[in-house]
């Protein structure tokens, strides 16, 4: 069975339904997780009531839940910049691996759950603590934003265009939130010769 690289944003309910799904479907250990900002203009600190993004964000929810209605999501009240969070993230990944899963994990459950900001220190911090992260993790040091930097230049260089996207070592790509059949027989195809897939 074939790895893939996932590339996602937190605060995009596409990717936490796909990543969702990809634990359900036992596939999501074959992932290597890289946290990317779609839409890094978001305000720091984040904003209520701009209409704007927050009806975009309840169209993307209505959508996902469409797509996938046994992942349980609620629109929060803001959507928030996910730099530092990423990069907690990412130091986390950097210092303690074996707790990057489980927190980024519930990262996703605080804002796509409980409705919190995850883009405020003090939010990230309880996080971390709840989901067993040591204390001696750096979560907001340079390490972690190198790192997260890195993750975000190498998905803006392969020219993905969006959250979430699948990548495989010869170059196919699975775009989207897509049925389980389609992420199973993505990881399941054997690899292909370098350059042979282009796209989808």
């Amino acid at each position: 069975m074939v790895n893939a690289t996932l590339y996602a944003d937190l605060n995009c309910p596409y990717s936490y339904a796909l990543t969702a799904r990809l634990e359900v479907l036992g596939l999501l250990h074959r992932c290597d997780w890289r946290g990317v900002q779609h839409d890094p203009g978001l305000p720091v600190p984040s904003r209520l009531g701009d209409r704007r993004v927050m009806h975009a964000l309840e169209d993307d929810v209505d959508a996902v839940r469409h797509l996938a209605p046994d992942v349980a999501l609620t629109p929060p009240p803001i959507k928030p910049n996910t730099r530092r969070a990423i990069a907690a993230v990412a130091a986390v990944h950097r210092q303690h691996p074996a707790r990057a899963t489980a927190f980024r994990r519930a990262l996703g459950a605080a804002l796509w759950v409980r409705g919190e900001d995850i883009a405020d220190g003090t939010v990230i911090n309880s996080v971390a603590a709840w989901s067993g992260v040591p204390g001696w993790v750096d979560l907001d040091g340079p390490a972690g934003y190198r790192l997260a930097d890195e993750w975000d230049m190498e998905w803006v260089t392969r020219r993905l265009g969006g959250v979430p996207r699948l990548v495989r070592p010869d170059g196919r790509v699975l775009w989207g939130l897509l049925p389980a059949d389609e992420i199973t027989e993505f990881f399941t195809t054997p690899l292909r010769a370098s350059g042979e897939f282009k796209r989808g």
